[in-house]
């Protein structure tokens, strides 16, 4: 019998390296495995379907379902997980100091579909002080201008997002033009050490450590998707 051809892209996680490698094989599958940053994966994947097996976005992949979109399934195997309240990046001169400080502020995101921003935006209105229309949304790239939404979202009512393509979030923030970015990779501005941005959270790891004792809960950030 002749195994079935299949194609995953995947990030390069330890924990799936063998399979990637083909040190493991599935049993009846030819396996090719494409790897990419997981941005280009998931816009690729969630656009256009170029492959038949794909790490996908969580909340992309419930966007997806949510619009009565049957070109994809989700398998339970869960390539990634981990806290967002790190997420947070604020001026180091601003007038921000806490969480509460956001309700009524402007806070842009790479993503409103970005798993790691929902989780954020969801602790931030449960936990947080600050409830998701409250906050003026603004999404664009963390670094670069120009990032889009992947595909098409369904933006709850009451809520007010603005695209900008010509600016990056970053120098909007620095600018004074938005009082915070959530982001699941850290700005370049904060990566370099300049001091110009820091995390709203600095004691991210404790608070995380006590949301999880309280709730149970490991946010899972990407799913694996089959066409």
């Amino acid at each position: 019998m002749t195994d079935i051809s299949l194609t995953l892209a995947i990030e390069d996680y330890d924990h799936v390296r063998a399979l990637m490698t083909g040190e493991i094989k599935p049993k009846g599958i030819e396996l090719t495995c494409l790897q990419f940053q997981v941005e280009e994966t998931f816009f690729r994947f969630s656009n256009a379907y170029e492959w038949e097996v794909s790490e996908l976005s969580l909340a992309k992949f419930c966007s997806l379902r949510s619009q009565n979109n049957s070109s994809i399934v989700g398998i339970p195997v869960f390539i990634s997980r981990m806290f967002r309240h790190s997420a947070f990046y604020i001026r180091s001169d601003g007038k921000i100091k806490t969480s509460e400080d956001l309700k009524g502020c402007r806070i842009g995101v790479p993503e409103w579909t970005q798993t790691a921003t929902v989780y954020a935006r969801g602790w931030l209105h449960d936990e947080g002080g600050a409830k998701l229309n409250e906050v003026e949304w603004v999404q664009g790239g963390v670094n670069q201008a120009g990032r889009l939404e992947m595909g098409k979202t369904k933006v709850p009512k009451g809520i007010k997002i603005t695209p900008i393509s010509d600016r990056s979030l970053s120098d909007l923030l620095l600018e004074g033009e938005l009082d915070a970015i959530i982001s699941a990779r850290p700005p370049n501005v904060f990566l370099s050490g300049d001091g110009r941005l820091q995390r709203l959270m600095p004691n991210h790891r404790e608070i995380e450590l006590d949301y999880f004792r309280r709730t149970g809960v490991y946010p899972i950030m990407h799913t694996i998707a089959i066409k």
